[in-house]
């Protein structure tokens, strides 16, 4: 493909992305109903597992332990960050899950600093304090109460957080 096909794409595929990723929520929540989190877990890693063993197979060869602890590492932390929100799912509607796990977007910033000592700037404070907003206006009800799948989901947005912090530091 040629640059110019690819800049005509590009914005029907961010579409494209974002009405899977948006729907994936009802089509899990719908999902739960029948299936046990863990199973539906344990089906989609084994998937994407076995999908990136037959893209990536040439690279076998270089996998040591320093390899395979990191990729433990960053596992470990997107397995939490997924069973936290599928587990939230089951307590809290499929548009409140989806908004309390994008808290994640705020939190790298703060959790980067934290490990990497780089301070946020005063954007990512004012980004920071309007998502404090927007999870209140859409999580709290009319006794301030947020449901535990509201909690979950808001666990599941630290997991992802350290997730995508745990990435460029490892691999």
């Amino acid at each position: 493909m040629n640059e110019s096909t690819l800049k005509r794409m590009a914005r029907p595929l961010i579409v494209l992305a974002t009405l899977i990723w948006g729907s994936s929520f009802v089509v899990m929540k719908n999902t739960l109903d029948d299936v046990p989190v863990f199973f539906l877990l344990g089906v989609r890693f084994t998937i994407a597992a076995v999908i990136l063993a037959l893209v990536f197979h040439k690279r076998w060869a270089s996998v040591d332990r320093h390899y395979v602890a990191g990729g433990a590492l960053m596992g470990i932390l997107l397995f939490l960050a997924y069973a936290f929100q599928t587990f939230g799912l089951e307590g809290t509607t499929p548009g409140k899950n989806a908004f309390l796990t994008a808290v994640y977007c705020v939190l790298v910033p703060f959790l980067y600093w934290a490990v990497a000592g780089k301070r946020p700037d005063r954007y990512n404070m004012l980004a920071a304090l309007l998502c404090i907003v927007g999870i209140g206006l859409v999580s709290l009800t009319r006794d301030l109460t947020i449901t535990w799948g509201d909690g979950l989901t808001l666990v599941c947005g630290i997991f992802y957080a350290a997730h995508i912090v745990a990435v460029p530091r490892i691999a």
